[in-house]
């Protein structure tokens, strides 16, 4: 198994993984504790990571790529990713706690690796749409 294929796996399994650990730090909740509309869920499952990664990945990363100088890359990450992650972290500040920048900001990083690496947007699109059926789950086992 190739590095890239070890880190796509290693991407889709994190999401489980937090998950558990948000879980049990709020104390194994048994029932969940919000209950979202069918439109929420495919509001924030579906529609915003699409539109999301096509807006950073497929128009920004991707003329950010144009230039050659920002292919280059810093421990691996490209500065096309590295400046187009930061901007889709910057933006989700408005409607998240600045504490959870960090949360937003690796997998932001992970979807534009995976962009950079196969310029396909089906690879971030799908991690996308992992990433917040996850972030929902934890939302509706976690919120008060």
């Amino acid at each position: 198994m190739n590095n890239n294929n070890k880190l796509l796996w290693g991407s889709v399994l994190l999401a489980p993984f937090l998950v558990l650990c948000a879980w049990l730090a709020a104390g194994l909740p048994m029932e969940l504790q919000y209950h979202p509309k069918t439109r929420t869920i495919l509001l924030i499952i579906l529609l915003i990571p699409l539109c999301e990664e096509i807006v950073f990945r497929g128009l920004l990363q991707n003329e950010l790529a144009s230039y050659g100088r920002l292919r280059r890359t810093l421990l691996g990450l490209s500065w096309d990713n590295l400046i187009s992650s930061t901007l889709f972290t910057l933006v989700h500040v408005f409607y998240f706690d600045s504490a959870l920048l960090l949360v937003i900001e690796l997998p932001a990083l992970l979807f534009g690796y995976f962009y950079s690496q196969y310029r396909r947007l089906i690879f971030p699109v799908l991690l996308h749409i992992w990433y917040n059926a996850h972030a929902l789950l934890v939302y509706c086992l976690v919120s008060h």
